[in-house]
């Protein structure tokens, strides 16, 4: 999941985001995709800007993407939501944008910074990235947007960790922080001293990213469960406050120094920022001066006596009630909370989490059918692939084989044919040429026709022998009768082989050419063993084989 979410662009990063589940909820996509991150990355590192990967010049600073991602689903934000959110380190102003995006236009947000060049890189990039404004009051930078629909920013030159709690807006808390540094056990517990009852708290613990809730007092006694536990194991919290550890993280450590006490400015109440106060408050404020407008004698629901006719928010002037609503803060009028009633509102963030996980897991289920159907097709594909490469294996074998066994073939053809002509012809000198013939020839028609011209040359010398012994007359006539009838038997013999093996490649051709559609090879009788004693005779036949490549 994590390092995982880069892309070219700042949809293709977003889409990585959500893919890998970092980002879950609807209202938190939106605002990832409305804010580019490449107006906040430090200056000369554009091209990295949606890569999910942390980016740093000199003291400006931005972390990766998938980790503001898990910082901003875990602070459980509320859409168009009267909220307050404090920003401690608030560095380049990405996660003060994405948030103000989420909360819309009746929230509060602050951010602490401590360094003088990366309160002005924050206050370029939010210019260019809403086409805002910024008015300086002392040490306090407001960014206004032109946009409507987004809420000012206002950053506070100072210290995170020396934030007063009795002065300004501290003084009632704040429903949201989230800590832009790494911060120790001991510096928690000061920083969690600024969250209004139910707020959340979001940042980097040591090398921990933690999640602190605080509860309130009505929650003591209530929740002896291991949270409680786990959150003084960990961080030392009390028992007002729970925590709950998201991952882990490395971040740079907040600063220290120098010490600077910051006091974040409360808003003073007016008519034109009322939109800014929890809806309690607005009630109040609009039914006071209301009735700051009506006359002293009203008809009541019963007849009163003249004493009893009167109204006691009309007996004060209008410009006395604004005075006295200046004075209040965001949680003037909100009612105490009860047991009954933090009770519920827990047991309905309990049912919201749960039907969220359980919209998760059905995600996560579906996720995992597609990816088992998935595998199903790649494996049906791989056996399909491989049976076809051992086909063609099998294929590759059996041509192989048979081009060997061909060879074979062939090589004893050749020499059952050498001695056959060796033993016709005697010492004929053409024997040896015969067979380099032979090795050129593949078919029995042409090694017949190589036969009988072989045959021939053979009778042609004979014949001239018998012709030059005729004319010779040296001789007397009984060795030349003798050496007649001794010719004419070898003449005999000959004649009678030559026929015979003429008639034995004639059948075998036949043989061959009626055997080709019933198998692949064909049997033929070896002469070899007819001439071993000089004699050519059927008496030692011999056989061979001959494959369908040799015809």
């Amino acid at each position: 999941m994590a390092w995982r979410s880069s892309g070219t662009n700042n949809t293709e990063m977003v889409d990585k985001l959500k893919r890998f589940g970092v980002i879950t909820s609807e209202h938190v996509e939106r605002a990832f995709r409305r804010v580019d991150r490449k107006f906040f990355v430090p200056a000369g590192n554009e091209t990295l800007a949606h890569s999910d990967q942390p980016l740093k010049e000199g003291n400006v600073h931005i972390s990766a993407p998938h980790i503001y991602g898990s910082a901003i689903e875990a602070l459980d934000l509320v859409p168009n939501s009267c909220t307050s959110f404090l920003n401690i380190g608030s560095g380049t102003g990405y996660v003060s944008a994405i948030v103000a995006e989420i909360l819309g236009t009746n929230s509060l947000h602050y951010g602490v910074e401590l360094h003088d060049d990366v309160i002005g890189h924050c206050k370029a990039s939010l210019a260019k990235w809403g086409g805002a404004s910024v008015n300086e009051n002392g040490s306090v930078s407001t960014i206004n947007f032109v946009d409507d629909g987004t809420p000012d920013i206002h950053i506070v030159k100072g210290n995170g960790l020396n934030i007063l709690k009795s002065e300004g807006e501290s003084v009632v808390g704040y429903d949201r922080i989230y800590v832009g540094a790494a911060i120790d056990s001991s510096e928690l517990t000061n920083i969690t001293k600024l969250l209004s009852p139910g707020g959340i708290l979001v940042g980097p613990v040591e090398d921990e990213l933690v999640k602190v809730i605080r509860t309130g007092v009505v929650a003591q006694g209530l929740e002896e469960d291991a949270p409680s536990g786990d959150a003084a194991s960990l961080s030392g919290l009390d028992e007002e406050f729970t925590s709950q550890l998201l991952s882990g993280v490395r971040f740079a450590p907040l600063a220290t120094f120098p010490v600077i006490y910051t006091i974040i400015p409360s808003n003073v109440w007016n008519p034109s920022i009322r939109r800014f106060y929890p809806n309690e408050h607005r009630c109040a404020s609009m039914a006071l001066l209301m009735c700051s407008n009506s006359q002293i004698v009203q008809p009541p629901p019963r007849v009163p006596t003249t004493d009893e006719r009167f109204n006691a928010a009309a007996m004060l002037p209008k410009s006395i009630w604004l005075e006295i609503l200046s004075y209040t803060h965001r949680r003037w009028f909100a009612p105490e909370q009860n047991e009954t009633d933090f009770l519920k509102r827990r047991l309905m963030e309990e049912k919201v989490k749960t039907a969220k996980a359980e919209r998760a897991r059905r995600e996560a289920e579906a996720r995992c059918h597609a990816a088992e159907r998935e595998r199903a097709v790649y494996r049906l594909l791989a056996r399909r692939w491989q049976s076809r490469l051992n086909v063609l294996l099998s294929q590759q074998q059996e041509q192989g084989s048979e081009q060997e066994e061909s060879e074979q073939y062939q090589h004893r053809a050749a020499e059952d044919l050498f001695n056959l002509l060796d033993a016709g012809a005697g010492q004929n000198n053409n024997a040896n040429a015969a067979l380099v013939q032979v090795g050129d020839r593949s078919t029995l028609a042409e090694l017949r026709s190589l036969i009988q011209g072989q045959l021939s040359d053979i009778n042609s010398e004979e014949e001239g022998d018998s012709a030059s012994e005729d004319g010779s007359g040296a001789i007397d006539m009984e060795e030349d009768l003798l050496d007649e009838e001794e010719g004419d038997e070898e003449e005999e013999e000959d004649a009678i082989g030559e026929e015979n093996l003429l008639e034995f490649l004639a059948d075998e051709n036949e043989s061959v050419t009626s055997g080709r559609d019933r198998n692949n090879s064909v049997v033929m009788e070896d002469v070899e063993g007819l001439v071993a004693t000089g004699q050519r005779s059927a008496d030692q036949p011999r056989t061979v084989s001959i494959s369908s490549y040799d015809l």
